[in-house]
């Protein structure tokens, strides 16, 4: 499951290919582009599984054969919850 950290306090406002994400709590704003955008994207319209996330950017993007799409999404979701942006938290088996 991934979402914005804080609830209400992130906000994004998309222009084209980039968009502009603001953390009111610390008052730190980020310029996103590239696959980062559609991650953002996915969260503010509650698409939240790693798997809608992977479907999502395979569609968006014309990838290169031999890019890890799966290594990228990753490490830029680490990216995002250093920054105090989104949070993840893995499903737990019922």
């Amino acid at each position: 499951m991934i979402s914005f950290s804080y609830g209400n306090s992130i906000c994004c406002r998309f222009w084209e290919d980039e968009c502009v994400v603001y953390n009111q709590l610390t008052g730190s704003t980020h310029l996103i582009d590239g696959l980062g955008v559609e991650v953002f994207k996915a969260v503010s319209e509650k698409k939240s599984s790693r798997s809608e996330f992977l479907k999502n950017l395979q569609s968006v993007f014309d990838l290169p054969v031999d890019f890890d799409l799966e290594t990228g999404l990753d490490n830029l979701l680490l990216e995002y919850q250093k920054l105090g942006l989104l949070q993840v938290m893995e499903n737990s088996p019922a």
